[in-house]
């Protein structure tokens, strides 16, 4: 490998971590935002076990489906223990 190939794939490297942080940043931002209008929606545990309902069914169809579910579980974990 040249000096100039071993570079460009320094510098490559640098720019997807560069990216994969700045995604990581958003994610967690907008995982905030979602959090919060879905508790605001716990005014009741009526409403609360509506809602969990309805995200659990958006699960199983995407498991069904070959979905990637990974964020849509961990964020019905973090809602469930909420209280209204």
């Amino acid at each position: 490998m040249t000096d100039e190939e071993r570079q460009l794939l320094e510098n490559t490297a640098r720019s997807l971590l560069r990216v994969i942080e700045r995604q990581k940043d958003a994610f967690a931002g907008m995982e905030a935002a979602l959090l919060e209008i879905y508790r605001a929606q716990f005014t009741t545990d009526h409403r609360k076990h509506e809602t969990l309902a309805r995200l659990k069914l958006t699960l199983k169809v995407m498991e069904a489906e070959g979905r990637g579910t990974n964020f849509l579980g961990e964020f019905i974990r973090k809602l469930e223990p909420w209280k209204p």
